[in-house]
């Protein structure tokens, strides 16, 4: 009986851990710098991660002045993208450019992207966020 107990407990407690979505981030944010070249749509999926210089937060909680934001198939317009990655790609952004000022809502890269990032700032330890809605 104990050991039934402990087992629904644990199920309980997993499901209420992993089961829930994260509240954005919102930010408004001047795209600071696009490192490299981004690749072709037509090789594979991605994220690509930009550097932006945070303006204002709006909603939620977040300290740094600069963080470093992954975008899915950055060369597709915002609210154009028709795959699985539709609900993570909205907004009116059609092409990103240095210097463009968004407003951004973010979710933690990890645990919401598995497929291939390119990343050019591999030595910069800070947490990457996914930008889910991008507005100019």
């Amino acid at each position: 009986m104990l050991k039934k107990l402990f087992v629904i407990m644990a199920a309980v407690l997993a499901f209420t851990t992993f089961s829930f979505a994260v509240d954005p981030i919102s930010v408004e944010a001047r795209l600071s710098e696009i490192p490299g070249k981004m690749p072709s749509n037509d090789l594979y999926s991605y994220v690509y991660v930009f550097k932006y210089k945070v303006l204002k937060v709006e909603s939620g909680t977040l300290d740094a002045k600069e963080i470093l934001v992954g975008v899915y198939n950055p060369l597709i317009a915002r609210g154009k993208v028709k795959d699985k990655m539709a609900d993570k790609s909205k907004g009116n952004v059609s092409e990103f450019k240095a210097k463009a000022k968004h407003r951004l809502k973010l979710i933690p890269l990890e645990g919401n992207w598995d497929g291939a990032v390119e990343d050019e700032y591999f030595d910069d330890e800070a947490i990457r966020y996914l930008a889910v809605e991008v507005n100019e």
